[in-house]
C-alpha cells in the first residue's frame, strides 16, 4: 500500500509505503487512516494547519463488484472537536485505486487556494485561485474540462468555515458529516482531482464472478424498494412506527407525510444513478423548476421535511440542491434550521422563521453558507448556536453532532448507538436501526441491544476499512462476517478468519475511542434530555426510560471491557 504525504504549507509531496504490518493489523481505509490520525498534536484546534485529513481506500475498493466504490476520510472534526470521519460513494474511490496510491495524508495550510491533482504514482499541488468563490458544481465542471478524472470539491460553505461543511463529488455524492469541508477550507484546499489508469487485479477472478452472481441474485430479491425508490423508502416504516423525527424532535410521525411520500417524489424522477459497478442504483436524479438534483436521500427528506414540519416537496429538493452546491451536510443543516424554528416558536429569537416555512428554510441555507446575519451563528452547528443564542430550547446532539432520522425513543438500539458512536449521534456506526426495524431485537426493549450495537460497530469498522458499502451488508442482503472473510480471500488471496476480523474491528473501534479520550471527550456520551421526554406519535406517547438506557449502557460497557 502507498501513502502520499502532502504538506500544503511547504508545498511538498512524499510518496511512501504504508508501514510494514499495518495492512495485516488494520486492513486499510478507516483502520489505517485512524492509526495515522494519532500523528496530529493532541487537542489542537481543528482549523489548525497541523490537523490532518486522511483519505483512504481498502483492498475491496474498485473491484468490479456492487458496493466496492467507497472511500473513507478521517480528521479531527470542527463540529465535535473529536474523532471525525466520513465516507463517500460514486466513482472517486474506484479512480483512486487506479492511481496505485491508497492514502492521502494532507496537512498544513496553503498561502493561496490550491487543488491537488493525483495521477498514477504522482501528486501535484496546483493553483486554485480561479476556483475560489465558486460552488461545487462550477468547480467540478471546470476541473473535469481542464484535468479529466474524478473531482471532489468544497463550496462556499467550506471556504467560510461553516462547521458542518461537506465535500461534494459528482454533484450529489458527499463526504457529508463532521465538517470535512470546513477543514479543507481552513487549509485553502478547494478540490482534489483523481485520475488513474492502473489495472485493478484480484487474486481469484472466477471466485469474484461467483460472488458477484450471488450478490446480484440477493440484490434483485431483497433490495427492490431501495432500487425503485432509493433511501426514502424507509420513511414509510419510520413514520408508521413513530421513529420519524418531526417538528424538531417533538413528534414521531408527520401528519402531512402523504405530501412528501415516495409517490410524490417519483413524479419528479428523471433517471436512476449508481456508483461504480453497482446494480442497486439507489440514487435518484430528479428535476424541479429547471434544476436537477440527486435526491433527496432519506436523511435530507427528514431533515428539511418532517423535522422542519415542511410538506412542500419542491422546497425540499431545492434545499437539497443548494446544500450540494454550497457544500453543506443536510442532516446538520436541517437540524440547526429546525432548532431555530423551535426557538422562533418559543419567542426567543428576533428573526422569526416558523415551522413549515419552506421559503424560510431556503433563506437560512443561503445565510448559513455565506455566514450572513443569523446564518453566522447557525453556521457553528446546533450546540454552539444554542450557547450563542442563549435560549431555553435544548439543542439535540451527541458530542456536537446532530442525530440522523431515527428517533431513539422508538428504536432503543439507536439510543445506545447514538451514545456509543465515537463521531457523535450517528446512525451508520452501528446501523442498529436496521436490526430494530427488521425485528432482530424488540425496538422498545433494552434486551439484546448492547450485543447488537457492539457487534455491528466492530463489523462496520471492518467494512469501512475494506472499504465497502453498508447497504449491501447485514441485515439488508446479509453480507456478514463469514461473507467478508470469503470476499477478502477472493480479492487478496490471503486467508483471514472471522475471529481475526472481529479482533481487528474491535481494535479499530478502540482506536476511535482512544483518540476521543486523548482529546478530552468521553467513551460513552450522555443523550440529550429531550430523548427521555414522551414522544407524541398520533394518539400515543412513546418513551425511552432512563433506567432502560442505563441498563443498555452498562451491558455495553461490560461487553467492551470498559467497566
Amino acid at each position: 500500500m502507498k501513502i502520499a504525504r502532502i504538506d500544503l504549507t511547504k508545498q511538498s509531496v512524499k510518496l511512501l509505503d504504508v508501514p510494514k504490518g499495518w495492512e495485516k493489523e488494520y486492513i486499510g481505509g478507516k483502520g489505517i487512516a485512524t492509526k495515522l490520525l494519532f500523528e496530529i498534536p493532541p487537542k489542537i484546534d481543528p482549523f489548525h494547519p497541523a490537523n490532518a485529513i486522511i483519505f483512504g481506500i481498502g483492498p475491496i475498493t474498485g473491484v468490479p463488484l456492487p458496493g466496492s466504490s467507497r472511500m473513507t476520510a478521517v480528521f479531527k472534526s470542527p463540529l465535535t472537536f473529536g474523532y471525525g470521519e466520513s465516507q463517500c460513494g460514486g466513482f472517486i474511490g474506484y479512480e483512486m485505486r487506479k492511481t496505485g496510491i491508497d492514502f492521502l495524508y494532507i496537512t498544513g495550510k496553503a498561502k493561496k487556494p490550491v487543488y491537488i491533482m493525483i495521477n498514477e504514482q504522482s501528486v501535484e499541488i496546483k493553483d486554485a485561485s480561479h476556483l475560489w468563490g465558486k460552488d461545487t458544481f462550477e468547480v467540478e465542471e471546470i476541473l473535469e474540462k481542464d484535468e479529466g478524472g474524478e473531482v471532489l470539491s468544497i463550496g462556499q460553505a467550506g471556504e467560510n468555515l461553516v462547521r458542518f461543511a461537506c465535500a461534494t463529488h459528482r454533484k450529489g455524492r458527499q463526504f457529508g458529516r463532521c465538517g470535512i469541508g470546513a477543514v479543507m477550507g481552513s487549509k485553502r484546499l478547494k478540490a482534489i482531482v483523481i485520475k488513474g489508469d492502473k489495472e485493478i487485479e484480484v487474486a481469484d477472478p472466477e471466485g469474484l464472478k461467483e460472488f458477484r452472481k450471488w450478490m446480484q441474485e440477493n440484490i434483485v430479491s431483497k433490495l427492490m424498494s431501495l432500487r425503485e425508490y432509493g433511501t426514502p423508502a424507509i420513511s414509510i416504516v419510520t413514520n408508521e412506527v413513530g421513529a420519524l423525527p418531526t417538528k424538531y424532535w417533538q413528534e414521531g410521525s408527520f401528519d402531512e407525510f402523504e405530501k412528501i411520500s415516495l409517490d410524490v417524489f417519483n413524479r419528479y424522477t428523471k433517471r436512476h444513478s449508481s456508483c461504480y459497478a453497482c446494480s442497486v442504483a439507489c440514487g435518484k436524479i430528479r428535476t424541479v423548476n429547471g434544476i436537477e438534483v440527486e435526491g433527496p436521500e432519506y436523511e435530507t427528506l427528514y431533515a428539511f421535511g418532517s423535522l422542519c414540519y415542511n410538506s412542500d416537496p419542491e422546497s425540499i429538493m431545492k434545499a437539497n440542491e443548494l446544500c450540494d452546491r454550497y457544500g453543506l451536510d443536510t442532516i446538520t443543516a436541517g437540524n440547526v434550521i429546525a432548532f431555530y424554528m423551535a426557538c422562533s416558536e418559543a419567542g426567543e429569537v428576533k428573526e422569526k422563521v416558523n415551522f413549515g416555512d419552506s421559503e424560510g428554510i431556503l433563506d437560512l441555507i443561503e445565510k448559513i453558507a455565506f455566514r450572513e446575519g443569523i446564518g453566522d451563528v447557525l453556521a457553528e452547528g446546533t450546540r454552539i448556536a444554542a450557547e450563542k443564542l442563549n435560549v431555553s430550547i435544548e439543542p439535540v446532539h451527541v458530542r456536537g453532532l446532530e442525530p440522523a432520522g431515527y428517533d431513539p425513543r422508538a428504536l432503543y438500539g439507536m439510543a445506545l448507538g447514538y451514545a456509543t458512536s465515537q463521531r457523535g449521534a450517528c446512525h451508520l456506526r452501528s446501523c442498529a436501526y436496521r436490526a430494530n426495524l427488521a425485528g432482530l431485537a424488540d425496538p422498545q426493549s433494552p434486551e439484546g441491544q448492547a450485543e447488537i450495537v457492539k457487534d455491528y460497530e466492530d463489523f462496520y469498522c471492518v467494512v469501512d476499512s475494506l472499504v465497502f458499502c453498508r447497504f449491501l451488508c447485514v441485515p439488508a442482503i446479509g453480507l456478514y462476517w463469514e461473507d467478508i472473510s470469503e470476499l477478502y480471500k477472493i480479492v487478496t488471496g490471503k486467508e483471514i478468519s472471522v475471529e481475526k476480523l472481529k479482533e481487528i474491528g474491535a481494535k479499530i473501534w478502540g482506536m476511535t475511542r482512544e483518540f476521543n479520550l486523548r482529546e478530552g471527550l468521553t467513551d460513552v456520551e450522555a443523550l440529550p434530555s429531550t430523548f427521555f421526554k414522551p414522544l407524541k406519535h398520533r394518539n400515543l406517547e412513546i418513551t425511552l426510560k432512563r433506567e432502560d438506557f442505563e441498563k443498555m449502557v452498562q451491558e455495553y460497557k461490560k461487553l467492551r471491557g470498559l467497566e
